[in-house]
């Protein structure tokens, strides 16, 4: 049987430290929004992209971004800022509370 997958949305606010090519870049915050026990408003957490850094075929498996809070780690699904005005850029080292993360359970 196929294992079901859902998803829990929560606010971050916060910042990536370190420039978008660098691999050990990281988004260090606190919850802004959540309703998740484990994860309450206030908690501070961190996310980073995790590869196995070989050579892979298939664009699923070049790695995936993790959240953690504490020994606690979570998948990351998607993990975005809310859109800039049209025509706007925005520098997402500048901490903002406008970030969204889906996380994975199972």
């Amino acid at each position: 049987m196929a294992e079901t997958r859902t998803t829990q949305t929560l606010g971050l606010s916060g910042a990536w430290q370190g420039e978008a090519t660098d691999p050990q870049r990281t988004f260090r915050g606190e919850v802004a929004t959540s309703n998740l026990e484990a994860l309450p408003v206030g908690t501070a957490v961190e996310v980073t992209f995790h590869t196995s850094a070989r050579r892979v075929s298939g664009p699923g498996e070049h790695g995936s971004y993790l959240l953690s809070a504490g020994e606690h780690t979570w998948t990351v699904a998607r993990f975005t800022q809310h859109p800039s005005a049209t025509g706007h850029s925005r520098d997402d080292r500048v901490p903002s509370g406008d970030w969204v993360a889906e996380l994975v359970s199972s």
